[in-house]
């Protein structure tokens, strides 16, 4: 016996999708080419404009009084600053020039105290010669002042020798191709022991108390700053004089800074060299005489 079967139940309507799914990506990209939010705020605006009648959104609304008081401040503030950073420039500039002005100033007093030294100098020379000279028993006295000054350098000299120029390499630009006070010190070592008498550098005359340094990126020779290319003058024997030295310990170095860095030295005998004294100021040497008589007063009572 056949049976009744229930009545079938309705289909189910099929859930729908969203269009990004059934349009394609490309139809719905190009359908859709402004972002829903943009869409969203846009459609808010034109719903509060048309329920307000203000056609201006509210961010482009002018500044209120307190935004005008911000502004105005900050603008004080950048002036004043501009200000202050100007006059700060301009009393810097005015201290620079300054300072220039003392260094200037002071660098010709000194010069000024050295050629008045110099003439004294000379003419303590000249009044002593002149009193040697009227003493017939001063002869022998004459001839050792100018012998020991000689040797000291307080006295200009005059007499054959050679001619040096030490120099950079060309085209220097660094410490390894630039003639160094260093090499200065091993020339001048390297000629005293080949036999030199006198020595000075580009007018400098040296002594014991003579010294060869870098001040200020410069090199000094009894605290005066010289410059490339650096002349000796050497007085002693012209003929001897290039072959002792070559063969000396300095003398050896200088060949070698000539064939590795290409540091430049030229040597040419002279006849007839004039060396200036040397202004050799002695603070705190005495003879022994003037120290023992000086010892003698103080002790007395």
């Amino acid at each position: 016996m056949s049976q009744r079967r229930p009545d079938p139940a309705p289909a189910a309507e099929p859930a729908r999708l969203p269009p990004q799914a059934t349009m394609g990506l490309l139809d719905y990209l190009t359908a859709h080419a402004v972002d829903e939010d943009y869409a969203f705020v846009a459609e808010r605006d034109r719903a509060a404009r048309a329920a307000g009648g203000d056609d201006t959104p509210a961010r482009r609304r002018r500044v209120g009084p307190l935004g005008a008081v911000a502004v105005a401040c900050v603008a004080v503030l950048v002036v004043a600053a501009g200000v202050q950073n100007s006059r700060s420039a301009a009393a810097d500039d005015r201290d620079r020039r300054e300072l220039a002005g003392q260094v200037s100033r002071a660098r010709e007093q000194l010069e000024t105290e050295r050629v008045r030294l110099a003439a004294l100098q000379r003419e303590t020379d000249r009044l002593q010669a002149r009193q040697l000279a009227s003493d017939e028993s001063a002869t022998g006295i004459r001839n050792r002042i100018q012998s020991l000054g000689a040797r000291a350098g307080t006295l200009a000299v005059t007499g054959p020798g050679v001619r040096v120029v030490a120099d950079d390499a060309p085209g220097s630009t660094t410490d390894r191709t630039t003639v160094l006070d260093s090499d200065l010190q091993r020339l001048v070592n390297g000629f005293w022991e080949a036999g030199a008498e006198a020595i000075a550098i580009n007018g400098q005359r040296l002594t014991n108390l003579s010294t060869i340094r870098v001040a200020g990126g410069a090199i000094t020779v009894n605290a005066r700053s010289l410059r490339a290319p650096y002349v000796l003058q050497v007085v002693g024997n012209p003929d001897t004089l290039p072959a002792r030295f070559a063969e000396t310990t300095s003398g050896q170095a200088w060949l070698d800074l000539e064939r590795q860095v290409g540091l430049q030295l030229t040597i040419t005998p002279r006849d007839d060299l004039r060396l200036p004294a040397s202004e050799v100021t002695l603070r705190y040497v005495d003879q022994v005489a003037q120290a023992r008589d000086r010892a003698g007063q103080e002790g007395t009572p």
